[in-house]
């Protein structure tokens, strides 16, 4: 009871009883309370206008509300779930009959429908925390729910997927649900009208009222095209891509070139909401929480959230093959978590202005400076940049979010194994009698960081570079051109199984001198708590950063000579860095206790001198003029 309370308080305080604030703290809040409560406003099962009416006329209201769904939904179980025994005593027809208006036909086509529903049902979320997804209870409700809504709506029936959209929404429900005689016992007051709303005995019945709203917008997506009508899935995924034009050309420009139809990853993309695509049911309640709060309407944003989902990955798709962009497209990378030291560099969204706003009735937005708040998860920031895309839909507002992803991951050295957002800030317990208890969001905190060493002195460089220089450091005129080695893929894991490289592993010095940099690795005193730091791992640093200023050198050679390929230069420096990304995460993986790996504690700094150099190249390439050095 007091938990529950406690709950509801903290959600009135943080949202100062305003729907405008419960929706900008969809997008921005990592642990808000009382999710099923807050989506049941959103798709209007509750009427969200009285939320700031006081507990006593809300409560009042919301009863009302509340039990005439249950109500609905106890009417459609009794019309449409027939039991055998009962069908027994009430017809005198044969089990087996062949008569196909005998009450057993009916029967036997429904077991046939839940025999299809449980085995979707069964692979439903298999990694979610605690076998959630798995236990016979829950399956038993998906089944059930997901039965009446196919039967309510005999046209359309069941399709695969909808159980991937339910599970979310009776997670939600059943994690806020507690025995209400027990409150009523302790005493609510009005707010113990809070326990009624969120009653475990009507879980049932209020996860189909959530699930009902959803697939009003939905719905259209899972029907099958008819005649010369196109399926509305693929009409979707196509506005889809119309909209990516808008805001980075190029790539919708190259998926069209490859023939890549946007049905072929949309489908997926719109049916499950995302939940695919996104990884761990946590992140999956996050999302929902932007996706079902979005101050312009619930689920308004699934377009753009797809377009943010292409943008985050361009620097992938932008040069890749049919084969690798389609691959790419069917399995994302996990979006980075930047530290907080990036995004106090990563260049913040600009408000969109009053006449945009005007002139666009999805302008909405949540409050963009958000986005750099170190505790937000990697989901909401993928909302708040499909919000910003949707106000302001623009090459400049393209390359601006693409610039923060590529920023995002080609410093996202940081390692964690065990995924954060594996629960979405509840606790998911197993039972099958009685059900599960409600659950009260738990503060992770995060681990300890290694200090980070001390830069070693670079040597000075020639005027006429922005990175890299000539291997001999000699001065006067221009420096001399070393050819260097391109490093691939398969380069560097050879270079990590044999331990050789282009520069020592105590040192880092890079091939021909370009862009040096030292690594001082960390001193011997025990790592603190919770830390480890393998020395396989430590021994490579110094090579990966090397190689890092090795490819940053190779860019600045191609633009000191002015060559035609300069642009393309500098797309190739990223991709090699973010191969060399992958290598070092790798070399991580494999090492025991790497759950709790935080390489760039120990060599950010050195990183850091090099990315400078980098952000220097691209100021040189977009405005030649104030850096003739260059010429």
């Amino acid at each position: 009871m007091d938990a529950l309370l406690r709950e509801w308080e903290e959600l009135k305080r943080l949202t100062l009883m305003s729907v405008a604030r419960l929706q900008q703290l969809s997008f921005t809040h990592a642990h808000l309370p009382l999710r099923s409560v807050r989506w049941r406003m959103h798709l209007d099962v509750l009427p969200a206008e009285h939320f700031s009416h006081g507990d006593s006329e809300c409560g009042r209201i919301w009863s009302v509300w509340i039990d005439k769904e249950r109500t609905s939904y106890t009417a459609l179980r009794r019309q449409f779930v027939l039991d055998n025994t009962r069908l027994s005593q009430e017809t005198m027809a044969h089990p087996l009959t062949l008569d196909e208006d005998s009450p057993w036909a009916r029967y036997h086509a429904d077991q046939e429908l839940r025999t299809t529903i449980a085995l979707d049902v069964a692979r439903t979320f298999p990694d979610a925390p605690s076998g959630y997804f798995q236990s016979a209870r829950v399956q038993r409700l998906l089944c059930d729910v997901l039965f009446v809504y196919a039967k309510e709506h005999a046209a359309l029936g069941y399709r695969q997927g909808m159980h991937e959209v339910l599970a979310p929404l009776l997670l939600a429900v059943d994690t806020d649900a507690v025995d209400v005689d027990v409150v009523v016992a302790a005493g609510g007051g009005d707010a113990g009208f809070v326990a009624r709303i969120v009653d475990r005995r009507f879980v049932e019945h209020d996860a189909y009222a959530l699930f009902e709203r959803v697939m009003r917008v939905c719905a259209e997506w899972y029907h099958q095209a008819g005649g010369a009508r196109e399926a509305a899935v693929v009409v979707r995924s196509r506005q889809m891509m119309g909209r990516l034009a808008q805001v980075d050309a190029e790539l919708a420009q190259h998926v069209a070139s490859l023939d890549i139809e946007p049905q072929l990853f949309g489908l997926r993309w719109l049916r499950l909401l995302f939940g695919r695509e996104v990884h761990g049911i946590g992140a999956v309640l996050r999302l929902w929480d932007a996706l079902l709060g979005d101050g312009a309407g619930p689920l308004r944003l699934v377009d753009w959230t797809g377009v943010a989902l292409l943008v985050a990955n361009r620097h992938t798709l932008v040069h890749a093959d049919y084969a690798g962009c389609l691959g790419t497209l069917l399995h994302l990378p996990r979006l980075p978590r930047p530290s907080a030291d990036t995004l106090e560099r990563t260049p913040p969204l600009p408000g969109v202005s009053s006449s945009n706003a005007n002139a666009n009735a999805d302008a909405w937005t949540p409050p963009l400076h958000m986005l750099l708040a170190p505790e937000l998860a990697p989901v909401q920031r993928l909302a708040v940049q499909a919000a910003y895309l949707r106000a302001a839909p623009s090459l400049a507002a393209g390359q601006l979010v693409a610039a923060q992803h590529a920023l995002w991951a080609a410093e996202g050295w940081a390692v964690v194994g065990a995924e954060d957002e594996s629960d979405g800030g509840v606790e998911m317990h197993v039972s099958e009698t009685p059900p599960m208890p409600a659950a009260v969001p738990v503060a992770v905190q995060p681990p300890p960081v290694v200090p980070t060493p001390p830069v070693q002195p670079r040597s000075p460089r020639s005027p006429r570079r922005l990175v890299g220089g000539d291997s001999t450091g000699s001065g006067g005129g221009r420096p001399a051109y070393v050819p260097r080695k391109a490093y691939t893929s398969s380069t560097l894991m050879q270079q990590r199984r044999s331990g050789t490289g282009t520069g020592s592993t105590g040192t880092g010095t890079g091939t021909g001198g370009g862009a040096a940099v030292s690594v001082s690795p960390p001193k011997s005193s025990s790592p603190p708590e919770n830390v480890f730091s393998p020395s396989d791992v430590t021994g490579h640093l110094g090579l990966l950063t090397a190689q890092i200023g090795s490819l940053a050198a190779q860019c600045a050679e191609r633009l000191a000579r002015r060559s035609s390929e300069g642009e393309r230069a500098l797309q190739t420096v990223a991709a090699a860095l973010h191969t060399v990304s992958r290598v070092w995460q790798d070399e991580v993986s494999r090492a025991p206790g790497s759950t709790f790996v935080r390489p760039q504690a120990m060599c950010d700094a050195d990183l850091r001198v090099v990315l400078r150099d980098l952000d220097r190249l691209l100021q040189a390439l977009e405005h030649p003029a104030d850096h003739p050095g260059l010429d």
